[in-house]
């Protein structure tokens, strides 16, 4: 339980305080949100779309934290549907973007989508973690891990 205390206390929420941060994604989004149960709120859905996940995001003072953009981009995508696909997903950052303000950190993709993630965010001036894939190329290899580079993101 010291463990959980600290963590939050490393983020400015106190046991009993509102989240200071809001997960919302995709099945990235789900892994998030439970390696970070107790210390932020989750809104994440697996196989939802960017365009589901930018309708998730409630603005205010807390730090939210979106997953979107792998189910944009499935295996085998052909040309006509990745512009397609880009589209929706530059709409939804945008989305995101206006909704969350300052304090939004994207999670790169590991697939097809995140050289487009990353491209916006950086043009965008928003911040972004990154994961080591596992064995299937979408999902982190630890959540633990890509929780840790969250918190330490939050906590700059």
């Amino acid at each position: 339980m010291l463990g959980v205390a600290a963590l939050m206390a490393g983020i400015g929420l106190c046991p009993g305080a509102q989240a200071a941060c809001m997960v919302v994604g995709d099945s990235v989004g789900v892994g998030i949100g439970m390696a970070l149960r107790g210390v932020c709120t989750t809104s994440a859905k697996v196989g939802i779309s960017s365009s589901a996940v930018a309708e998730r995001v409630r603005a205010g003072s807390h730090w939210t934290i979106a997953s979107l953009g792998s189910n944009d981009f499935p295996r085998g995508i052909r040309p006509a549907q990745r512009v397609q696909s880009e589209a929706r997903v530059r709409g939804a950052l945008a989305t995101v973007s206006a909704k969350a303000g300052e304090h939004l950190i994207l999670v790169l993709p590991a697939n097809g989508a995140r050289g487009l993630v990353q491209s916006w965010a950086a043009s965008n001036g928003v911040r972004t973690v990154s994961f080591a894939a596992g064995p299937d190329d979408i999902h982190p290899r630890s959540y633990a891990a890509l929780a840790h580079d969250i918190r330490r993101s939050i906590g700059e």
